[in-house]
């Protein structure tokens, strides 16, 4: 080798050395530092087009499962400068950790919750005891107890809850009396103070002279009475039970498209509606019976009673038919003030949920029929008479199966609205010849006080609001049989 080849090679050598030298004392002081991990991924085998970007491979390595995850390992030659680990001493840690996590924890609020809603019947809350009747609430709970509060009033109440009467009844001061006793109709229908005859063959002859309508029964007792037993023992459903008695006894009248308009159209009539939800809005003079004490749950008032009887509009002058909302609420432009609400349940299992549905419909009509003669007292600057007190009524029927009970609604005071009372005033079986004949009657008798006593007092209460204002409109606001005598009549 000639001494120029020498001299390369030996230069070679050298810088091979010096850069490997170099490479060694960058890993040592590298060493010191934070250990950087290398990832060791396997090649793709994808084509080009499939292959992660730099944006989607680092999502992809934050979505990597357990199975593909990368593998660590670290630099040639790296130690940390961490002491080594007694493996007694980690054992020993663990196993107080582990004892710790087993015992008494204080619960969240979430898991609180939860407990609560595995143990506790569904809608069975306790009242609490920090409410009392027209006092405040004391500040004696916590904060994670309010909130507990405030979530468990969020849930609605249901007709079918177990402590319906309990949570929204009671709450508003709605009481239910059951005692099974039949009252005297005679005098519930206060017939003598009305001349009205005795027989009810005789008052029927007269409701009918009053009122020319459809709606008055007088069928086959017999037949109704074989029909309800044939289905008694073929144990039909709630839908049999409701359909034949809508058919039988709760009959609706003719209707046409629109009321008719043309001078002398005035008339009293029922209107028969089913299924009809009516709930309350403020703009359409409906109200829900308030509150009078604390309750556990909210109540939305959303009732869907299976049949109800309303007063027509065709009652009024057809030029005053769109001021009637100004004062009592409207139902598909052509009824107002409900008078009589059926329910039908198949068996006893669901009396009560019938009686729920009963009772809350005829409290809430009571309640605005109430607000109506109370505004028209006040403005006529008059105080509550008995007939005042006696028209401040509703009547209701439950059915279960062949069994109907006659129900009543009526207030606890008239000066001020403290709840009203709804009880069962007579009972009976349309298996019995006796029991279809008492229904039959008592529905005549309802349709009768419907409209010649419950819608002539509220067209009365409604005229004498109007009457009381010195520049109000009066010519289409009298009676088609009774005409207001004079303003000052009215304010006498």
């Amino acid at each position: 080798m000639s001494l120029s080849g020498t001299l390369c090679s030996g230069a070679q050598s050298y810088s091979h050395g010096k850069a490997e030298i170099t490479r060694e004392m960058q890993q040592s002081q590298e060493s010191h530092k934070l250990w950087q991990p290398i990832l060791h991924t396997k090649p793709s085998h994808r084509p080009h087009f499939m292959q992660q970007t730099v944006n989607s491979s680092s999502r992809g390595r934050v979505k990597t499962s357990a199975r593909k995850r990368a593998k660590i390992s670290f630099p040639s030659g790296y130690r940390s400068a961490a002491p080594d680990t007694d493996p007694a001493i980690i054992t020993t840690i663990w196993r107080e950790v582990a004892t710790s996590n087993m015992g008494p924890r204080d619960p969240t609020q979430s898991s609180r919750g939860k407990r609560r809603d595995k143990v506790s019947p569904i809608g069975s809350v306790a009242p609490p005891s920090a409410w009392t009747l027209g006092q405040p609430r004391e500040e004696t709970s916590t904060a994670s107890e309010a909130s507990t509060t405030r979530t468990r009033k969020d849930v609605a109440a249901k007709i079918t809850d177990a402590d319906f009467a309990k949570t929204i009844l009671k709450s508003c001061g709605i009481e239910i009396q059951n005692r099974g006793v039949n009252k005297d109709l005679c005098k519930v229908f206060r017939i003598q103070e009305q001349n009205l005859p005795m027989d009810s063959k005789d008052r029927l002859k007269s409701y009918r002279e009053m009122h020319t309508l459809s709606i008055w029964l007088d069928p086959n007792e017999e037949q109704i009475r074989a029909e309800y037993k044939a289905r008694q023992v073929q144990n039909s459903n709630e839908a049999e039970f409701s359909a034949y008695a809508l058919g039988a006894f709760f009959l609706d009248e003719p209707r046409s498209p629109w009321l008719q308009e043309e001078p002398g159209s005035e008339c009293w009539r029922s209107m028969r509606m089913l299924q009809f939800v009516q709930k309350p809005a403020e703009d359409n003079q409906w109200y829900a019976p308030p509150f009078l004490q604390p309750s556990e749950k909210r109540y939305l008032w959303d009732i869907r009673p299976d049949c109800v009887y309303y007063v027509s509009l065709q009652a009024y002058r057809s030029g005053f038919r769109p001021s009637v909302r100004n004062h009592v609420a409207v139902v598909q432009g052509r009824a107002f003030s409900p008078y009589l609400t059926i329910e039908f349940k198949k068996d006893e299992e669901t009396l009560t949920a019938a009686q729920h549905q009963v009772t809350a419909f005829s409290a809430m009509t009571l309640y605005n029929r109430y607000l109506l003669k109370k505004c028209a007292l006040e403005m006529s600057r008059k105080t509550w008479s008995g007939e005042d007190k006696d028209q401040m009524r509703h009547y209701g029927i439950s059915f279960t199966g062949s069994t109907w009970k006659l129900w009543i609604t009526m207030p606890k005071n008239f000066e001020t609205w403290d709840g009203c009372v709804a009880s069962t005033i007579y009972s009976g079986d349309c298996c019995t010849v006796a029991g279809v004949r008492q229904l039959i009657n008592i529905i005549n008798d309802i349709h009768y006080w419907g409209l010649e006593i419950h819608g002539k007092s509220c067209k009365k209460d409604i005229a004498i609001k109007i009457a009381s204002e010195p520049d109000a409109d009066k010519n289409d606001i009298t009676l088609v049989e009774d005409v207001l005598h004079n303003t000052t009549a009215l304010k006498d």
